[in-house]
């Protein structure tokens, strides 16, 4: 969390999905990465995300379903997320944002319940802030992050954004995107304010 000029708080969110109350994500990467594996490569897809790499020209909808894994879920989300770091809209979610959304990042087309979901595949990454974020380093391999900071600017200047400090793993935001998938109704995401939060 950071103080802006005019004095009001920017906090970060990492942006993860409601699983308790909404129907969970079925969508099965290694299905994907094996109908990809031929244009793409297996090496390629698996570090598509770490490396922003583009998906748009490989992609084939292979489809995907929600599921009830037996807690309160009993609806299906209008957004939610998939392999951490890429958003999944529905029709009516796709409409909602994707003027917002289109300059970040890519729509890949995914059937879900014979409607046409999209994947947002997020091409926009932020540098994270030296001060505030810290790499967990382990016989000189990374085993990922003991805290990750954004700087106000960063934050607010970017809608939705990745970092390659943690390997684009995680979606964030600041507070303009979190107000706008509320004030849209959108229902299936949490933000956190908790940045190494796993849910």
């Amino acid at each position: 969390m950071y103080k802006l000029k005019n004095g009001i708080a920017e906090v970060t969110y990492k942006i993860s999905f409601n699983y308790t109350d909404f129907y969970n994500l079925d969508f099965n990467l290694e299905e994907l990465g094996d109908t990809l594996d031929e244009t793409l490569g297996e090496d390629e897809f698996y570090s598509y995300s770490w490396d922003n790499i583009s998906l748009k020209e490989y992609w084939v909808d292979i489809g995907a379903k929600f599921v009830d894994v037996g807690l309160n879920n009993n609806a299906n989300p209008d957004i939610t997320t998939w392999n951490g770091a890429n958003l999944v809209l529905s029709p009516h979610a796709y409409g909602k944002l994707k003027n917002h959304l289109r300059p970040l990042g890519e729509f890949l087309p995914l059937t879900i319940n014979n409607q046409i979901y999209c994947v947002f595949n997020c091409l926009n990454t932020v540098q994270a802030d030296k001060r505030v974020s810290k790499a967990d380093i382990v016989d000189n391999l990374w085993m990922g992050v003991k805290s990750i900071g954004f700087d106000e600017r960063s934050v607010k200047d970017n809608l939705i954004f990745k970092s390659k400090f943690d390997r684009c793993s995680a979606l964030y935001c600041g507070d303009k995107f979190k107000s706008l998938v509320e004030e849209l109704g959108l229902k299936g995401l949490i933000f956190n304010k908790d940045l190494l939060t796993s849910f």
